[in-house]
């Protein structure tokens, strides 16, 4: 044993196989590198309701399991990966023993990084083993001595006064103080006459010579036996370890630190020796930040080359344990509304990373709690940190040879600018200054990074714009007559108008019933616009949003000019204020049932990747179906034949989509929709409004005719009572 070592013993098993049909422990397993659990073939049959060495293979079938680690329990659904039946017609076999009997389950959750793999040692006679219920209550818990070993079968024979072995305990860990590791699994109990507590299990040496034979020989688990000799970093540590690190102030107080922080213990005495450090740092994940951390202070210069050996050499993690635990600590305790924003804000910080939809939604298939993993934001957030430690720095413009600035410590300068209160806020900015120290990223660097943040926080906290929201109602011809003269004349509007400095709706019409031509419409609302409070003229455009049904969604409202003694400039309606349309008829199909899909399709506007709906990808109704409705999609494109347009745009708005854009010209590849690509969905209004003032300076060059629909769920709409009761 070297001078690290683990720490004490298991205190329970790391893993509970659940009964399909009640949740009751069907056994216990073993946690595998990848997100992989080792248990016997005959506990899942046992968790399925079959028999229990049945042969035959179950299929493409899932457990519950629940973790036990130090800090959580993490309760999750585990897949059947490989099968490895129970085989007891092979030769040779005594009448209480049979072959196989394994089977290796995948999580879908992540892991706290508090649960890890335990070692794994081969099994020997006179070895002392502790072997747990498969509930994983800590108290539950057998003693045992190998009394024979012949590396395909373990007997081992219960203490006198220990807890018997009983079925519930097949598929656990055999762990070995002495060892460090576990030896085995438990598999059966003889039940035979007299005194004697003994059952069997299978000792390590076959459980890996049977995943080999089944070709899953990859899942094992790396032994500190192995040699790392090969691995490109492990010269440049052994000469930087042998170097004069070791000679510098605190270098056993570093140890003890590193050791400490990757849950080992050590000796009392002495220091790790260069080998057995870089070992240790090429094969535990976090090993090497913690010693960087453990030296920054003390020996700047090692802790930079540290650093550079694991930035080529491609070791992944970015933070040690200690802070990794303390961010986990700190995007946990933020207040609900606050964590949801988490997703936007990392979108904002790195928006062309490619950030799965899963990671920032939580939708990854688990089925975690909100002190686990899964789908809860403790689970979401873990996920969500693995993947941004190995995203690249950004470029960061200060000088040449700066450190650029990691992905990951740019997301928590917007998260804290942007979804936390005042005191959560400064301890994330506190932690993020301490690694970026510990990093050796400069100052400066990250000072452009917390004004990026705080300029997109400000600019965020601006979206909700002054509006003014107009309902229109088209009424017909001026004469209301039917005669083809009367069809002729231009359309005659409703209109009933309210505006919203930030402090709710208030009403600003007074005669509503009045029907109204386009050009008057347009002048009313300008003078709408123009009675708005702005407090900030320096604030975002007050939005217009238009209320109609949805036989006026694509009424040219845009292009309507204002007319009148006060109308001196020609102007558009949608060109000097952003205008959207909004159709509460749509969603309000059906009873309303798509009112909480709208909502929370709103919630997921940043998080959500946008869908483009063309000929092509969607060329019925039934593939447009299933495209809205696949995932929970809050924007959307749509550039199909004019023919299809309306009921396409229908389709989305009904479905709950509070976001869509569409080209109303029925230009085949529309220059509108294109223009609207790479926009972030919250500059979609701003960015359409720009079309539209570039479409009357360069016509042939901006030809699109873009509609936006945009279905606020965080602001009121008024009340659409009809003024005439008998309507």
């Amino acid at each position: 044993m070297g001078w690290f070592h683990a720490h004490g013993s298991l205190s329970r098993p790391a893993v509970s196989i659940l009964a399909k049909a009640d949740g009751r422990p069907a056994g216990a397993g073993v946690l595998l590198p990848r997100r992989h659990l080792l248990t016997c073939a005959h506990v899942v049959n046992s968790a399925l309701g079959k028999d229990r060495l049945a042969p035959d293979h179950p299929g493409p079938i899932a457990v519950p399991v629940r973790l036990h680690g130090p800090e959580h329990t993490v309760e999750a659904e585990a897949e059947l990966a490989v099968w490895i039946p129970p085989r007891t017609d092979d030769g040779g076999l005594g009448a209480f023993e049979w072959n196989g009997d394994l089977a290796v389950l995948r999580l879908s959750a992540t892991l706290p990084p508090a649960i890890e793999p335990p070692r794994w040692h081969p099994m020997a006679q006179r070895q002392l083993v502790r072997a747990w219920h498969g509930s994983g209550e800590p108290g539950v818990f057998a003693d045992a001595e190998v009394s024979e070993c012949d590396g395909r079968f373990g007997y081992f024979d219960g203490a006198e006064r220990a807890l018997d072995i009983e079925p519930a305990y097949s598929g656990g860990p055999l762990w070995s103080n002495e060892e460090g590791a576990v030896v085995g699994l438990v598999t059966a109990k003889l039940r035979i006459q007299g005194t004697l507590r003994r059952a069997w299990g299978i000792p390590w040496q076959r459980v890996a010579r049977e995943l080999h034979d089944a070709g899953a020989g990859h899942l094992l688990p790396r032994q500190p036996e192995e040699d790392v000799r090969d691995h490109p970093g492990y010269a440049e540590l052994v000469s930087l370890l042998d170097g004069p690190l070791p000679l510098s102030e605190g270098w056993i107080r570093s140890c003890r630190t590193v050791a400490r922080q990757c849950g080992l213990g050590h000796r009392a005495d002495g220091v790790p020796s260069a080998d057995e450090f870089a070992h240790l740092l090429l094969t535990r994940g976090r090993a090497l930040p913690a010693l960087v951390e453990a030296v920054r202070g003390t020996a700047g210069a090692a802790a930079d080359d540290l650093l550079a050996i694991g930035r080529r050499c491609g070791l992944p993690k970015l933070l040690s344990p200690g802070e990794h635990e303390r961010l986990l600590v700190l995007l946990r305790a933020l207040p609900t509304a606050a964590a949801a924003g988490v997703p936007g804000a990392v979108r904002a910080a790195l928006p062309l990373a490619a950030l799965p939809a899963a990671l920032l939604t939580g939708h990854d298939g688990g089925h975690g709690d909100e002190d686990g993993n899964g789908a809860g934001p403790a689970g979401r957030f873990e996920a969500l940190i693995a993947h941004l430690e190995g995203l690249h720095g950004d470029s960061s413009p200060v000088d040449d040879g700066v450190l650029a600035v990691p992905g990951l410590l740019r997301a928590v300068e917007f998260v804290a600018a942007g979804c936390c209160p005042a005191d959560q806020r400064i301890a994330l900015r506190r932690w993020n200054t301490a690694v970026a120290r510990r990093l050796g990223v400069h100052d400066a660097a990250m000072t452009e990074r917390r004004l990026e943040a705080e300029q997109w926080a400000q600019s965020a906290s601006q979206g909700s714009a002054p509006r003014v929201v107009a309902k229109l109602d088209p009424c017909g011809a001026p004469s209301g007559g039917t005669s083809a003269t009367a069809r002729e004349e231009p359309e005659r509007y409703r209109l009933r108008l309210w505006c919203d400095d930030g402090d709710g709706l208030r009403q600003v019409s007074d005669d509503s019933e009045r029907p109204r031509g386009a050009e008057e419409v347009a002048q009313e609302i300008f003078a709408a616009v123009g009675s708005l409070r702005r407090p900030d003229p320096s604030g975002p455009r007050p939005v217009i949003e238009l209320i109609v049904d949805r036989d006026a969604l694509e009424v040219p409202v845009d292009r309507w000019r204002a007319a009148g003694p006060g109308a001196v400039l020609p102007m558009r309606l949608g060109t000097p204020y952003p205008l959207v349309v909004n159709c509460p008829e749509l969603r309000e199909l059906n009873g309303g049932t798509m009112l909480d899909q709208w909502r929370e399709r709103w919630a997921r506007l940043d998080a959500e990747e946008p869908v483009h709906i063309d000929d092509a990808t969607a060329p019925d109704p039934e593939a447009v179906c299933g495209l809205v409705m696949e995932r929970l999609t809050a924007r959307v494109t749509i550039d199909v034949a004019a023919h299809r347009r309306t009921g396409v745009v229908q389709m989305c708005l009904a479905a709950g989509i509070p976001v869509v854009l569409w080209d109303r010209s029925g230009e085949e590849g529309s220059p509108a929709v294109r223009h609207a690509a790479g926009v972030s969905a919250r500059e979609l209004p701003e960015a359409v409004r720009t079309y539209r003032t570039r479409t009357l300076q360069r016509p042939e060059e901006y030809s699109g005719r873009p509609v936006l629909a945009w279905a606020d769920a965080g602001r009121a709409l008024p009340r659409l009572d009809l003024a005439d009761p008998t309507e």
